[in-house]
């Protein structure tokens, strides 16, 4: 099976961090530039730690599998951590399961790993949970930080399923209004069309980072229409038991990305009994509107460029989170 591996992990934090850092230019103003001592000083950071961030989710009072972080001298000098601790209102759901003897000396260019892991009481309250691991290199000299959010659910049955807003919340996307009601009309909480292109060449990433529906065979991938007929490529196949969590896992060589040249393409899933389509007019009258699609945007609001989310209602019930994927280097076609 193929693993959510880091550099898919990474890629969500990454697009929203940069997402955050341009999406608003400062005004105009006369006055003197500040200072840049307090810019250069954070510029010189030695340490570098990845992922920026950790994602999560399960049952309450189960644990899961842990993830590593790293944290990396890059600077030209020794530094000293003496202390690697989970701090937050809601610590409690995670917990350090390898660490390092500390303290430690980090010399030019080495690195630490710590693993860190996801272990929600059994009376844990449902919803985002949210906690920070501190590196500390003194009593009051902290490194940069790795955030960690996790999804906590009653269960597994589909009564326990979270709304599709804790999803997006936990994994640092902010949903748009019209998704505050599920049961939004076709008037007001369609989105955009069902159809993409790329933004730039070069290929478009693809990634399901979610499934909240029941444990049946899923597959996943793009369409488009040549020479007058509708081909699919199948990109990938939910693994058997990844039917109630974020980021899910794969059946053996799943492929997240793809160049599609000039053309035009929508998503699919197919399901054991019917597939569902982002084009509203190849579903069924039972699943006509089966796929919502929005701008990306940051849990602050910041637009991501050239991304989108597409989230999918197998059922009819709408939820829409059955399956939950975002699309990068893309546009609506034009």
């Amino acid at each position: 099976m193929l693993s959510m591996d880091g550099t898919r992990r990474w890629l969500f934090a990454g697009l929203l961090s940069f997402s955050c850092a341009t999406a608003a230019k400062p005004p105009a103003t006369t006055e003197a530039p500040p200072p840049l001592a307090p810019r250069l000083e954070r510029m010189r950071e030695p340490l570098e730690v990845l992922p920026l961030e950790l994602f999560f989710s399960g049952v309450r009072g189960v644990a899961t599998a842990s993830e590593s972080v790293t944290i990396r001298n890059t600077g030209d000098q020794s530094v000293a951590v003496s202390d690697l601790v989970i701090v937050g209102s809601q610590a409690a759901t995670f917990k350090l399961t390898d660490r390092p003897a500390l303290p430690i000396l980090l010399r030019p260019s080495l690195s630490v790993t710590v693993s860190v892991g996801f272990a929600p009481p059994a009376d844990a309250e449902p919803g985002v949970h949210r906690a920070r691991l501190r590196i500390v290199r003194s009593a009051d000299d902290d490194g940069p930080p790795c955030d960690m959010s996790a999804l906590v659910t009653k269960g597994t049955d589909l009564a326990s399923e979270p709304p599709v807003q804790q999803i997006l919340d936990t994994l640092g996307y902010a949903p748009e209004k019209a998704l505050a009601t599920p049961a939004a009309s076709d008037a007001d909480g369609q989105g955009l069309s069902g159809l993409f292109q790329h933004a730039k060449p070069g290929n478009v990433g693809l990634y399901v980072v979610a499934r909240y529906s029941q444990d049946e065979a899923s597959s996943y991938g793009t369409y488009s229409m040549q020479k007058g007929k509708l081909v699919t490529k199948p990109m990938g196949t939910i693994a058997k038991g990844h039917n109630q969590t974020l980021n899910p896992e794969l059946e053996g060589e799943g492929q997240t990305s793809f160049d599609p040249g000039e053309t035009a393409f929508g998503i699919f899933v197919k399901l054991p009994k019917r597939t569902l389509y982002s084009e509203d007019k190849r579903n069924s009258e039972a699943a006509k509107h089966a796929m919502r699609i929005y701008p990306l945007r940051s849990r602050g609001g910041a637009q991501v460029p050239d991304a989108l989310l597409v989230m999918v209602d197998e059922d009819g019930d709408g939820d829409f989170q059955d399956y939950v994927f975002t699309l990068v280097n893309v546009k609506p076609e034009q």
